[in-house]
């Protein structure tokens, strides 16, 4: 091999070593992560505050969560939904099943719980109440979780959750009777949800 065919040898192979880094370092891959910001509200006895669960990647887990105690409660169900600000950037992610702890099922009662968040990507209906018949229940705990809902983040940005009514009626908490717990209110401050997008180009 004569000087001038190995030297095109190697000028050819370093060609497509730097292409073969070019293109690695021109990924297309990114990553979103998800964060969540409570209100400022401080929670006291009978407050239903959004609070974060947990968080992984993209999606992050949020608790509609009541503060206690409230042993005299007679909790029976709640009537509710959470305004999403910007659904582009934020959605429910649908579960087949939903965590909650406020209610117990005693003997002949069961929980039915209906989240709809398709109908009106923007607002995530929450319907919760024993069935059965029976009293409700109160709790000795500092809290517990009415539910527990994922929301995925789909890019850079933040957006509003904020805690409301359905239709005409303001979020509600219901006794045995069907009637309004008095003592028990919703945040009326928003919480927030923002993702970080970082990745992709060079």
């Amino acid at each position: 091999m004569n000087r001038s065919h190995a030297l095109r040898i190697f000028v050819l192979a370093s060609i497509g070593l730097f292409v073969t880094l070019s293109l690695a370092g021109c990924s297309d891959d990114k990553t979103t992560s998800a964060q969540f910001t409570a209100s400022r509200t401080a929670p006291a006895p009978g407050l239903v505050k959004l609070e974060e669960s947990s968080r992984s990647g993209s999606r992050v887990a949020v608790d509609v969560r009541l503060y206690g105690p409230g042993p005299d409660l007679d909790l029976f169900g709640f009537r509710f939904g959470i305004r999403i600000g910007n659904t582009s950037l934020v959605n429910l992610v649908p579960q087949t099943t939903y965590t909650q702890a406020a209610l117990v099922a005693d003997d002949g009662q069961t929980i039915a719980i209906d989240v709809n968040g398709v109908e009106d990507p923007g607002f995530v209906q929450v319907n919760i109440e024993t069935q059965g018949g029976g009293a409700g229940d109160g709790f000795e705990a500092a809290s517990v979780v009415v539910i527990r809902l994922v929301f995925d983040v789909h890019g850079s940005g933040s957006t509003t959750l904020t805690l409301t009514g359905l239709g005409l009626n303001p979020p509600l908490a219901i006794d045995s009777t069907r009637a309004p717990i008095a003592p028990v209110t919703f945040d009326a401050a928003s919480a927030s949800v923002s993702g970080v997008t970082t990745g992709g180009g060079y």
